[in-house]
């Protein structure tokens, strides 16, 4: 499996996704994101606008990287919670690309399968690329 990928006419050169959560400072995110040659950074609106400046900041970073982004609906325990998250996420990162995640069990992040299935017909009805990933 090597060479590029292509998505939705869109071709990425390295296969190699990135999340942005959980890095100790901005500086450390952009350090890693270069240093990795990642094209993609999976980003979650709920996680990284909670604190509006910060939020702005986070952003011009991930602007400032010229990589593509994936915004994703991590943190999200309902169908209507990933949808909502899902929509706002496409106004802020202006991507119709998704990492579709509605947490079935909290404990362990496991996945709700039926919440997830519901949540991609209606995001898909609505315009949404889903990008087929699996990370855990």
């Amino acid at each position: 499996m090597d060479g590029p990928l292509t998505f939705y006419g869109e071709t990425i050169g390295s296969r190699l996704l990135l999340g942005t959560a959980q890095y100790p400072s901005p500086q450390v995110l952009a350090d890693a994101a270069r240093a990795s040659g990642a094209e993609i950074l999976t980003v979650s609106l709920r996680r990284e606008s909670g604190r509006l400046r910060e939020g702005q900041d986070f952003w011009g970073l991930i602007q400032g990287l010229g990589v593509k982004v994936l915004p994703n609906t991590a943190g999200c325990h309902s169908v209507q919670e990933a949808v909502t998250t899902a929509q706002m996420a496409r106004e802020v990162f202006g991507s119709s690309w998704l990492k579709l995640e509605v947490i079935g069990e909290a404990d362990t992040l496991q996945p709700d399968v039926f919440g997830l299935v519901e949540a991609a017909k209606i995001l898909t009805d609505d315009g949404f690329r889903g990008v087929p990933l699996h990370d855990h």
